[in-house]
């Protein structure tokens, strides 16, 4: 039975900035595990991947696509508001819906969060390290 897991947009735009997007996209093949995105992921990622600060080896749409192929998207209810920052309250309902038993990030604020609910909040790193080993 694969991992439930998210995957933060920052990992996502971190990835496809520095050109390494088919490192994380083999990553996900050869593990078992299942992403989840929703609408909201989607289009923060969308956004994100717009701003003229990044330079990217490809239009952001082509990124966009490969994320939605690798995932699998669900619809979300607004219902989590303890995120510390409120922005991120939809990566919690992204977790609840799909019951994700990971969040990956690299946002310091959530790497420190605990959720109210059973979720393990980590760094692509640590991830890559616990999945080899389950």
């Amino acid at each position: 039975m694969p991992v439930k897991i998210v995957i933060d947009t920052n990992i996502w735009v971190s990835y496809f900035i520095s050109a390494r997007t088919d490192y994380l996209i083999q990553w996900i093949a050869n593990n078992e595990v299942e992403v989840f995105t929703s609408a909201e992921l989607i289009e923060e990622l969308e956004n994100v991947l717009l701003r003229p600060k990044f330079k990217l080896p490809f239009p952001s749409n082509a990124f966009v696509e490969l994320h939605k192929k690798v995932c699998t998207q669900i619809k979300i209810n607004p219902r989590y508001i303890d995120a510390p920052d409120k922005d991120d309250n939809f990566l919690f309902d992204i977790c609840l819906k799909a019951k994700a038993a990971f969040l990956i990030t690299a946002d310091k604020q959530l790497l420190q969060h605990k959720p109210s609910f059973l979720l393990e909040i980590t760094s692509f790193n640590e991830i890559r390290n616990k999945i080899s080993r389950l």
